[in-house]
């Protein structure tokens, strides 16, 4: 009885020294010490009248040593369907290493790396949001937690849900496989063979208006949210107190990037379909007829989730004429409306401008 007594007792100081040495590890981020969780990432709603935006995708994190060494990727599209089409892949990678950060940036092929905040890293997670109750994900309980245009459910630490919103405009991310305990192998955190530059953090009093919006959903939701609930603190309002009007002026700006594609591309699709017409009124045969339709159909692929090819199967007299006359009907369409897409000045314009005529 002593010996199991005294096995007990060296088990519990065993076992008391393992929590403190974690509770002292430096960078330390999560109560557990080492995972990978896969999370499905989904959202979307109506950015414009006539124009709705979905999301999906996955993610997944790896981390160890209580999360002083973690690393996130993401990967997921954004389709705009209605009267607009868009679609843009988004790639997203983030390594968390000691005290640093590391952000790749696959447009340049290059990697941030900056400091992460000073103090605890649950604490700054969880800035300005309130406890509100418990949920179970993925099989794991988390404490929920809400804030302006956010939530966020977190076990131990580990977060199992990150929600952003914004005017009914969502961006989920939410685990649905959890494996916690296991040997994470350092392949699983590699950075790509990009430069890294060092990027400096400076405080700005700059009116997010005259700042160049982020294109990735969840930081743009992020950071309009942050705006929007310090505007209405400032006025002692609600999102529901909010005009048509104001309403209209957020979603502008989450659709910004997709006016600004969106903005280039009718222009140029328009000038490409009249050089195909003039091409097709000269094709012989069918492999001609594809010739002249290839850039169309590259470009329709670049913005469109429409996978299908859309190529000339047969060139003979009636689908020549039919070819030739959507063709026409296309071009006239669009055309009609180009003074109304050079004015406009926002999505919701913008989307005014396509509204099918009766």
């Amino acid at each position: 009885m002593l010996y199991r007594l005294k096995l007990l007792i060296s088990m519990s100081i065993l076992l008391c020294s393992s929590l403190l040495v974690a509770a002292g590890v430096p960078g330390k981020k999560f109560d557990v010490k080492s995972g990978e969780i896969v999370f499905d990432i989904s959202g979307g709603g109506e950015v414009a009248e006539g124009v709705h935006i979905s999301v999906q995708g996955k993610g997944t994190l790896h981390f160890s040593d209580w999360g002083v060494l973690a690393f996130m990727e993401e990967n997921y599209e954004e389709v705009a369907s209605g009267r607009l089409h868009y679609m843009q892949k988004t790639q997203i990678c983030e390594k968390f290493e000691n005290k640093q950060r590391f952000d790749v940036d696959f447009e340049t092929e290059k990697i941030l790396e900056r400091p992460m905040p000073k103090g605890n890293f649950q604490t700054y997670f969880l800035e300005n949001m309130v406890k509100t109750g418990q949920e179970t994900i993925a099989g794991y309980p988390c404490d929920m937690w809400e804030g302006a245009g956010m939530k966020k459910c977190l076990y131990k630490g580990i977060p199992l849900l990150v929600e952003y919103h914004l005017m009914g405009i969502q961006h989920v991310k939410k685990a649905v496989k959890v494996d916690l305990g296991i040997k994470v192998e350092p392949s699983k955190c590699q950075l790509p063979d990009f430069p890294v530059e060092k990027f400096a953090l400076f405080k700005t009093n700059i009116k997010t208006k005259s700042i160049k919006l982020p294109k990735d959903l969840s930081a743009l939701l992020f950071t309009l949210s942050k705006s929007l609930h310090k505007t209405l603190a400032e006025n002692k309002m609600s999102e529901e107190n909010l005009s048509a009007p104001e309403k209209k002026k957020w979603l502008n700006k989450v659709g910004e990037h997709i006016f600004e594609a969106e903005k280039q591309f009718l222009p140029h699709i328009l000038s490409t379909m009249k050089e195909a017409r003039v091409c097709l009124s000269q094709a012989e045969d069918k492999n001609e007829a594809n010739a002249c339709i290839l850039d169309v159909i590259n470009m329709k692929k670049e913005v469109m989730s429409d996978k299908n090819d859309n190529y000339i199967s047969a060139w003979d007299e009636p689908s020549q004429q039919r070819i030739m006359d959507e063709f026409d009907d296309n071009i006239e369409v669009l055309e009609s409306k180009m003074k109304c897409i050079r004015a406009s000045k926002n999505i919701s314009d913008l989307s005014a401008c396509m509204k099918p005529t009766s």
